[in-house]
């Protein structure tokens, strides 16, 4: 097998396993260690690690090695903030290019709906489940057609998941998360665009409030 075939197997691991939480964040990523645990050498992991840390998923300390990047409030705060912004720009170019085929939104409702467990997934299958319950947000900047917001868009998508996984975690978000895009695409379908955009951002901060919130239950007292 070439080696850059290795290196996006090791990257595909690596990253589902930071994004659903098995490596934890601030953790050491060890060489020797994932070297043996993957069945690699290590010049196509520490490829992959590169990869990573260019998706904000893995950090490069000078004569540390590398680690998981840590998620905190700060960092939860900017990537919402940037998420309305590139969302709601999506919803308004919709609006002014008069774009009626919503298919692609209306398709990944009916995913979602017939994903939508009524048990908590397994850890293993966290990362599918998270990927059904986005791809409303993808469909919609993906339906406005402008190259550079899209590419903004997928570029906040591996370090997003990580947090969107914590937040569809908690007890009666997926419901929640289905009601409020069927209010959005219902808003964008009927042309009434300004209040599909005050909803998507009411939508994305209610996700950042909450998880601000979890984020916080979770730090160690002082």
């Amino acid at each position: 097998m070439e080696i850059r075939g290795v290196t996006e197997i090791v990257e595909h691991h690596l990253r589902r396993e930071i994004i659903i939480g098995t490596l934890a964040p601030g953790s050491k990523l060890n060489e020797i260690e994932l070297s043996e645990r993957l069945g690699v050498s290590r010049p196509p992991l520490r490829e992959a690690f590169r990869k990573l840390e260019s998706e904000n998923l893995v950090v490069s300390i000078p004569r540390k090695g590398s680690c998981v990047a840590q998620m905190s409030l700060e960092d939860c705060t900017q990537i919402y903030r940037a998420r309305i912004m590139l969302e709601c720009a999506a919803i308004e170019i919709i609006g002014e290019l008069g774009i009626t085929d919503l298919t692609p939104l209306q398709q990944a409702l009916t995913a979602e709906l017939r994903f939508l467990p009524q048990d908590n997934p397994s850890p293993d299958n966290m990362l599918d489940f998270f990927n059904v319950m986005s791809e409303f947000h993808n469909k919609l900047v993906e339906v406005c057609g402008n190259r550079w917001i899209i590419h903004y868009h997928g570029q906040l998508r591996p370090t997003m998941a990580r947090y969107q996984i914590m937040y569809l975690r908690m007890p009666g978000t997926r419901q929640m998360s289905l009601a409020e895009h069927e209010e959005v695409f219902a808003l964008i379908r009927d042309g009434r665009y300004a209040e599909a955009q005050r909803t998507v951002t009411r939508h994305i901060l209610k996700t950042r409030d909450s998880l601000i919130k979890g984020i916080t239950a979770s730090q160690p007292a002082a």
